[in-house]
């Protein structure tokens, strides 16, 4: 770590929080990219500890990317073949397909029986749950990487124009938009009332979710292709400099920075009060948030572009050495892994005792633990 211990720190000095106000907002369904509206990445599962089976291997035509969402039974996710997928989660059979015009690698966001989903195509797209059918298309001016945010009516989703978007869920209508200073990967984190959001220049937003009015602004060293995790009042960013930022929710004050050896790609998980993070640098750190110290870091083979899913016990997440990981939250031991054939920069999810994952391999992977099929399967619909 670029300093020493790693503590957060501001102007060298080691800031403490209290457990009470970092502590992970309950993850809704995990329903969308990282679990919930807040980007937590906690989601609900029975114990994960034991790799019990590996349940199937989907084969797309082209690299996953995009992370998969689990609702009603089926997996959702996008390919760089241009398109959308829904899959049994049970038995990795596919219900439905999709064909963009060109490739997705945003994340779904699935609600009230509607699936929506980015693509390179410009456009962000509605999709029924059951059928795949297209209820509307929302045309930007560039290709949309960022994978939505569903926040009450609205979906809200950015632009590699360089524009933040918030469409009516429900009619594919605009209802504000803002304009950004650098193209937006990242996926809006929204809560009480403000998206949350950086773009590739380094500029990290507050955004009035109501009418698109910015609350606050600040520049970070570097550029930003992660999404924020908000909780209980702290919003968590990390960029490519290898800085991972605590900012005061409300008014944008830094509240602490750790530093990674690499760029930080990744967008941070937050549950017990602990924050995970994944580094370039290989690695998967695990911080104590009130007290301010490293509890563990991981070392991987490769690059750790994949953002870690807290469940069961575990944090989940992936390596460009082609592995999935599970790891004991409080310890860091691993629990087990699962070779993906190529490198895993999709994020995984998991539902019901079970995991799923995407791999550049081109491939979908779901395992499980416990009863995971079964509960996953007879899962409520969002």
């Amino acid at each position: 770590m670029k300093n020493g211990m790693g503590v957060w720190s501001v102007a060298a000095a080691v800031v403490l929080f209290s457990a009470a106000g970092v502590a992970a907002q309950s993850a809704e369904s995990g329903s969308m990219f990282r679990s919930d509206a807040a980007h937590t990445g906690a989601y609900a599962s029975p114990p994960l500890e034991t790799l019990k089976e590996r349940l199937w291997r989907f084969q797309a035509g082209d690299v996953v990317a995009s992370s998969p969402v689990m609702a009603g039974g089926l997996v959702y996710f996008g390919s760089k073949d241009n398109t959308v997928y829904a899959v049994d989660v049970a038995t990795g059979r596919e219900k439905w397909r999709f064909r963009t015009g060109k490739a997705v690698n945003s994340s779904a966001a699935v609600a009230d029986g509607l699936v929506y989903i980015g693509s390179d195509d410009k456009h962000l797209y509605a999709l029924d749950a059951a059928t795949g059918l297209e209820k509307w298309r929302f045309k930007t001016g560039k290709g949309v990487k960022s994978s939505p945010t569903v926040a009450g009516d609205f979906v809200v989703v950015g632009g590699g124009d360089g524009t933040l978007y918030a469409v009516d869920r429900r009619t594919g209508v605009e209802r504000w938009r803002l304009k950004t200073k650098k193209g937006i990967a990242a996926s809006p984190a929204v809560a009480g009332g403000v998206v949350y959001v950086g773009d590739t220049g380094g500029n990290f937003y507050a955004v009035d979710a109501a009418g698109g009015q910015e609350r606050w602004r600040i520049k970070t060293q570097k550029g930003i292709v992660g999404s924020a995790a908000v909780s209980e009042g702290t919003v968590y960013v990390g960029d490519e400099g290898g800085n991972l930022y605590a900012l005061d929710a409300a008014t944008g004050q830094q509240r602490g920075l750790f530093r990674a050896d690499k760029s930080i790609e990744t967008s941070p998980a937050v549950a017990g009060g602990t924050l995970y993070v994944g580094s370039n640098d290989q690695s998967l750190y695990a911080i104590d948030i009130a007290a301010g110290q490293i509890l563990w870091r991981y070392r991987t083979e490769g690059a750790v572009r994949s953002s870690p899913a807290v469940a069961g016990g575990v944090v989940a997440f992936g390596s460009d050495d082609g592995n999935l990981y599970a790891l004991d939250s409080k310890t860091g031991e691993l629990k087990w892994k699962v070779q993906a054939g190529k490198a895993v920069r999709s994020s995984p999810a998991a539902a019901g005792g079970v995991v799923v994952v995407g791999s550049h391999d081109g491939a979908v992977y779901a395992v499980a633990g416990g009863e995971g099929a079964k509960a996953a399967a007879t899962a409520p619909s969002p």
